[in-house]
């Protein structure tokens, strides 16, 4: 980790969102560290994703993509940037984008990678044009216990290449936080992730996907359950892991049952308290 410039690849995966792929792409391309490898992962769009990808690479030999022959989700796509990527360093951009100075942050601070699993950061929301900062709290380190709470990473972060390797990269199996579940294996035994205190990444908040029929919420539990057995959770554990079903409007206390809006406010209410309650009582259990 002497090499004070190394190669840091930003993978994209997409799908029929040219607009926020141009978007994208320009944040990356205008970054102040420039020593970049940008991997675009194309889904089987048919919105001139295609067209767009094949004139930007005449343009920037930084840029390089891959159009899958069958459309098979998002994980898949970052599976196939992560395999093909040789950055020494990588983070990830979904339909969101940069600040100029994203890549450079974390390039300062590479260095805490010889001690914590991975960087990251709060991201900023992008409502109808105008940049806010994220409410609530992120811990400035974090166990894997902690995600059992509440995915306190968010979308991205920035690690070694290597480590994505060492761990197969994103579980395609998953119809729901794949996210949580990488961060989850990269924190590994005994590891830890840093919280860097400038915000970088901005995401859209205007076109964002809500998961709010029945299907979707059924796929959440089935997420949870997968989870539970790849964890090999204990119950005190899955008690934790199942607050995170609460911010679908999944009554955990009802197993299947859907929480009415009427009620949702109170609810959330009493997850924080028992959020922190848990919290609290797991880690005196755990002495992390």
């Amino acid at each position: 980790m002497s090499d004070q410039s190394p190669l840091v690849t930003v993978y994209i995966p997409t799908y029929k969102r040219v607009d926020l792929l141009k978007r994208a792409v320009e944040s990356v391309r205008n970054q102040t560290y420039q020593n970049l490898e940008i991997i675009v992962v194309d889904d089987c769009s048919t919105d001139g994703t295609h067209e767009y990808l094949k004139e930007i690479t005449t343009v920037d030999k930084r840029i390089r993509y891959f159009i899958k022959e069958q459309n098979s989700g998002a994980c898949v796509s970052r599976n196939i940037a992560i395999e093909n990527a040789t950055g020494e360093y990588i983070t990830g951009l979904d339909d969101d984008y940069f600040l100029e100075n994203r890549i450079e942050v974390f390039i300062k601070n590479k260095e805490l990678l010889n001690e914590f699993a991975f960087l990251y950061n709060r991201s900023l929301l992008d409502i109808k044009g105008r940049i806010k900062k994220q409410g609530g709290f992120s811990p400035k380190i974090i166990a894997k216990e902690y995600l059992l709470y509440l995915n306190f990473v968010g979308n991205q972060v920035f690690t070694l290449r290597s480590r994505l390797n060492e761990i197969n990269g994103f579980d395609e199996q998953l119809a729901a936080w794949q996210d949580l579940d990488c961060w989850y294996r990269l924190l590994g035994n005994n590891t830890k992730a840093i919280l860097l205190s400038e915000s970088t990444y901005v995401m859209d908040a205007n076109d964002r996907i809500r998961i709010t029929n029945q299907n979707r919420l059924g796929k959440i539990e089935k997420v949870y359950h997968y989870l539970c057995a790849k964890y090999r959770l204990n119950e005190f554990e899955k008690k934790i892991f199942s607050n995170q079903m609460v911010g679908y409007g999944i009554n955990v206390s009802m197993r299947n049952g859907i929480i009415s809006n009427k009620y949702s406010f109170y609810f959330r209410s009493w997850f924080w308290l028992r959020f922190y309650y848990l919290a609290i009582k797991y880690l005196v259990q755990a002495k992390v």
